[in-house]
């Protein structure tokens, strides 16, 4: 069951790069980590060691967490950043009307 797991997380992270690789930086961190993830669930079924129990799911713990936490502050500071652009041209655009009807 664990190649189907890691063949689903392969596949998540292709289907993000090629579809909406354009649409955020996020894009990236996701399909890096979900790539991270399909090794490590072939590396669970392949290898010997019991990579979901012990030590070795702390580590994804912590990965998983890391990468949920950096995905949050760059989609939070990219919006922050999308919303002052938006609002410059929206009063730019509100200067060009009232300068307009001056005329």
């Amino acid at each position: 069951m664990g190649y189907v797991y890691s063949a689903l997380w392969f596949l998540t992270a292709f289907l993000l790069l090629c579809r909406f690789r354009k649409e955020s930086v996020v894009v990236y961190i996701l399909s890096a980590y979900f790539v991270f993830a399909g090794v490590w669930w072939l590396a669970d079924e392949m290898s010997v060691t019991d990579m979901m129990s012990g030590t070795y799911a702390w580590i994804l713990r912590i990965v998983s967490l890391s990468a949920l936490l950096i995905a949050a502050v760059v989609y939070l500071i990219e919006k922050n950043i999308k919303g002052k652009k938006k609002a410059a041209v929206q009063a730019s655009d509100e200067q060009e009307l009232h300068s307009a009807d001056h005329i």
